[in-house]
């Protein structure tokens, strides 16, 4: 592993001639702006203008099969019209298919795009794609996930240059041991039993998720299940949790890793009148989310503000290729707990966006 160093060791700042110093629109722009948009020959929604500058955001997620993404997509779609620069938001055709993502990436290198953000399920594949970008002087930054070892050790395989989001070792503890009070509190008792629904095995920040919250219950001697839950079947995800509950009636606290899973549960549980008896903490907060925890069933969420994560992605590259300014080394946007005495802080990002 390379220690990280300024993105010059890895080739020159841009591969175009850097354009003169302007203002940026701020973050108080993120929402509320429209987009200019057209086709792009490859695949991505793109928003072009009249400057000389092309950047492209390449996610391992669909905006159509996930709400999480749909966040993204609009997040960075507002920075794009606010920039007025060529950027295109480049999406597998589903989620989760980290050979065709790594083929956007070879594809934006080739078209001779002068920055990537991106994001990295999976360090390993993408090591080859990103050392040709740095040696053809492409401005990179990550955001949503990225090498672990950059957040805890400061090191990394490949070259970029800052990453946007949270550090997905700290959100699964956070979210059961901030949980875990609240339904001893709810219920007078340490849940008899819990099940962890994970809607995407083997996606590293998922595993992350699941583990940290694996990690707080051994600890509390709670007994837990995880399984596997279909993302994109809401049916699918609500027939997994009760079929597992007919198995363990006394299983009391159901833990998901994102909306897509999230969402169903809450479902499952309004639906069959279990308000009462089984409840819900998960990772990031859609609408039926916030109303749970209003309601009570729906205890907690940790958010990471996915349209943020996006929107500053874009901003930090123009910025970069305007002014030569470096993005940070890391920019957290979460993990930040939300319950029912704060759900209202982030009610009109979820209004904008969709996600929080």
């Amino acid at each position: 592993m390379m220690r990280r160093t300024d993105s010059t060791k890895f080739g020159k700042i841009s591969r175009r001639k850097v354009l003169a110093t302007t203002g940026v629109a701020g973050a108080t722009g993120l929402a509320g702006c429209s987009s200019i948009s057209s086709d792009d020959s490859d695949g991505g929604t793109v928003n072009q203008q009249n400057e000389d500058i092309s950047i492209r955001y390449i996610p391992h997620g669909a905006p159509g099969q996930d709400p999480f993404w749909e966040a993204q997509d609009t997040g960075w779609s507002n920075a794009i019209s606010q920039l007025g620069v060529d950027g295109a938001y480049q999406a597998p055709g589903s989620s989760s298919d980290f050979t065709q993502q790594v083929s956007n990436v070879e594809t934006a290198i080739d078209s001779g795009v002068d920055a990537i953000a991106l994001t990295l399920p999976d360090p390993p594949l993408f090591q080859e794609a990103l050392q040709r970008a740095g040696e053809n002087g492409i401005y990179t930054i990550v955001t949503n996930v990225t090498e672990q070892s950059y957040l805890s050790e400061g090191t990394q395989s490949m070259p970029y240059s800052g990453y946007v989001g949270q550090n997905e070792a700290a959100v699964g503890e956070a979210l059961a041991s901030n949980t875990l009070p609240l339904f001893t509190e709810k219920t007078g008792s340490t849940p008899e039993r819990a099940v962890i629904l994970n809607h995407d095995p083997g996606l590293s920040s998922l595993e992350l998720r699941q583990g940290g919250i694996e990690t707080v219950l051994d600890n509390e001697n709670i007994p837990y299940d995880s399984i596997e839950v279909p993302a994109g079947d809401p049916s699918g995800v609500i027939s997994r949790l009760a079929s597992y509950r007919s198995s363990n009636p006394n299983v009391g606290l159901t833990f998901t890793l994102g909306p897509t899973a999230g969402n169903p549960a809450v479902d499952y549980i309004t639906n069959e009148g279990l308000e009462n008896e089984l409840y819900h903490a998960g990772v990031d907060i859609s609408e039926k989310q916030a109303t749970g925890l209003r309601e009570g069933y729906n205890l907690s969420q940790v958010i990471q503000q996915p349209a943020l994560q996006a929107y500053l992605a874009a901003h930090y590259l123009v910025t970069h290729l305007r002014s030569g300014i470096l993005a940070p080394r890391h920019t957290p946007t979460g993990p930040t707990f939300i319950t029912a005495d704060n759900v209202d802080a982030v009610q009109r990002q979820i209004d904008t966006f969709g996600v929080a």
